[in-house]
């Protein structure tokens, strides 16, 4: 996608999973950035922590290839979640949260080639494992 799709004129970010065969433009920067240290996340990336970045819906086109999804409920929020992964490898590349209708949260790790910057904030700090260590500077969100 070019940079001239984009209302915004910056030029389009790619988010991809871990295949390349499912993609995502994305202008601008995300609203949100950051840890996660709750159970869901961990199991979504098979690591200590998920990585997400949260735009608006209306910064990101695609998606380029093809998805498959599965929904999921969180019992603490009463929230639903959609996420979307690559049919090919696996990955889990985006996802949309009931309680965040405008948002569409992108797996941190899928923008390899063009990383964002340092997330800023942790969420779920409760489930954060002993060893691991996050700038204290990071606002918490729990």
């Amino acid at each position: 996608m070019a940079a001239e799709d984009f209302e915004s004129g910056t030029r389009p970010r790619r988010a991809q999973c871990a295949c390349g065969a499912l993609s995502l433009a994305i202008a601008g920067e995300p609203v949100a950035h950051l840890v996660c240290h709750c159970n869901n996340c961990k199991r979504r990336t098979g690591s200590a922590f998920g990585i997400s970045a949260y735009f608006q819906r209306s910064a990101v086109h695609g998606p380029q290839g093809k998805a498959t999804v599965y929904a999921l409920g969180h019992a603490a929020s009463g929230a639903t979640q959609e996420r979307y992964f690559c049919s090919t490898c696996g990955s889990t590349l985006y996802w949309y949260v009931s309680t965040y209708p405008h948002l569409i949260g992108i797996a941190g790790g899928c923008f390899a080639e063009d990383p964002l910057d340092d997330p800023n904030r942790v969420s779920s700090a409760a489930s954060q494992w002993q060893w691991v260590t996050l700038p204290s500077t990071w606002a918490v969100n729990d």
